[in-house]
């Protein structure tokens, strides 16, 4: 096991994801740019893929993967950067003590999705951010707004899809994860999610989840986010 920042512990250093919620969020909901349109299936394409190997960082490479999707996608995005430049710098602002980058003190991994949002917001990369708080925002703001970045415990039962591409919430608990949500499908009632877990898991890099699953995941203090108003143009890759 690991201890994480939070003094929270991991059985897999890339399930590093902390909870860090701002009540403050509550003013920013996606529900009242989406909330009079109609349900629809959609997915966002993303032509990348990123292997986190044996780091921590599943909040930068799931912002990252967001990065690289419709509607404005923003291509070769250094993994490098995503450590060094977003989730090192996401562990300074954070609630908790040190952190993984050189000199931290205490060494530890972790941060939370709010934490890697705001630097990316910081170096330009979105205008805004928006918030889902039910199970309604989030269909409605993947089928409208784009990809949505989620924070969830992941169960060993998610750790291998099925035959079929699913990942089911049972079993004993690994630790905190974040993925990106690519997809949605109003008639199936799945979402379809791009770990950043490499090109071999799942299918394709992907995984499908039932909306019932999410919402579960979502009562143990999940979160959801979306990134509006990005731009292609955004290249600030520096450390």
């Amino acid at each position: 096991m690991v201890t994480l920042k939070d003094n929270t512990t991991t059985e897999d250093v890339r399930l590093d994801r902390l909870v860090q919620f701002d009540e403050r969020s509550r003013n920013y909901s996606i529900a009242p740019l989406v909330s009079s349109k109609k349900p629809r299936s959609y997915t966002w394409r993303n032509t990348e893929w990123y292997d986190q190997r044996s780091e921590g960082a599943c909040v930068a490479f799931a912002l990252g993967h967001e990065l690289n999707a419709r509607p404005a996608e923003v291509k070769s995005i250094p993994e490098q950067w995503l450590v060094k430049g977003v989730y090192w710098n996401a562990q300074k602002i954070d609630p908790w003590e040190g952190g993984s980058y050189p000199g931290a003190n205490p060494v530890y991994e972790g941060t939370s999705v709010l934490a890697g949002v705001q630097i990316l917001h910081k170096l330009g990369a979105f205008q805004e951010y928006r918030w889902a708080f039910n199970m309604n925002d989030i269909i409605m703001g993947v089928g409208y707004n784009g990809p949505a970045v989620i924070g969830v415990n992941w169960y060993q039962g998610m750790f291998y899809p099925d035959k079929n591409g699913f990942i089911k919430p049972t079993g004993g608990l690994g630790g905190g994860h974040a993925v990106m949500i690519k997809a949605v499908n109003i008639r199936k009632q799945i979402f379809t999610i791009r770990n950043s877990w490499g090109r071999n898991w799942g299918k394709d890099g992907d995984c499908y989840i039932t909306f019932d699953d999410l919402h579960e995941l979502m009562r143990q203090r999940g979160e959801c986010v979306f990134l509006m108003k990005r731009t292609r143009k955004f290249n600030n890759f520096s450390y």
